[in-house]
């Protein structure tokens, strides 16, 4: 199943590039942002127990290169705090512990933004992230658990969000993003893949 998922993220990607070969003589610009927001996370573990969710939080910067009034491509670098609650870890003498997993990553979605509506305020995103992983740690224990965790994450991202001009060039905006990871994050032989949903608020800026 991995693979099959590894190779619907390589059609995705082409799909993006062909996008914007396709309105690369349509310029229009480039606009930069920064965000804040409030993100549920997750995981999808077969087999693995009864994993909760956790409220955290996520900042990060973007960058969008229009290539028309409808599209762009979009980059954007994401501090992405992840995890989950109720998981398990083993202690020095072999017991199993309950606890919190705390995972920091940067992700770096690569995402079609197309525009519609008819000013154009509404958005819709999607593509593929990478995740590279900053720091993990348990909330019992307080211990150092990274490496016991693979060093990156990838999957798809998907974000639909609304903008508000509040100058010619500054908009203020909302919206709501999600990533489902398609890479296990655990070491080892195991099926356990990141989830995560976000509110965001934030500024963008026409360059």
């Amino acid at each position: 199943m991995e693979h099959i998922l590894q190779k619907l993220t390589l059609i995705i990607f082409v799909v993006i590039i062909g996008i914007f070969d396709v309105n690369a003589q349509k310029q229009e610009g480039l606009e930069i942002g920064t965000n804040i927001g409030i993100s549920l996370a997750g995981v999808v573990a077969p087999g693995e127990g009864n994993t909760e969710t956790i409220v955290t939080y996520n900042n990060g910067v973007s960058g969008e290169y229009y290539f028309s009034d409808r599209w762009g491509a979009k980059l954007k670098v994401i501090w992405d705090n992840k995890g989950y609650s109720n998981g398990t870890i083993i202690d020095k003498n072999g017991n199993k512990i309950t606890t919190d997993i705390n995972l920091n990553y940067i992700t770096i979605p690569l995402m079609a933004n197309c525009h519609f509506s008819k000013h154009r305020r509404w958005y819709l995103s999607f593509g593929p992230y990478l995740g590279l992983l900053t720091s993990a740690k348990d909330s019992e224990l307080r211990e150092d658990i990274k490496n016991q965790m693979n060093g990156f994450d990838y999957g798809y991202a998907l974000c639909i969000g609304y903008k508000y001009e509040i100058t010619n060039n500054t908009k203020l905006f909302l919206e709501c993003d999600g990533q489902y990871g398609i890479k296990n994050i655990i070491a080892g032989n195991y099926r356990v893949w990141n989830t995560r949903g976000a509110y965001n608020i934030g500024v963008l800026i026409n360059l």
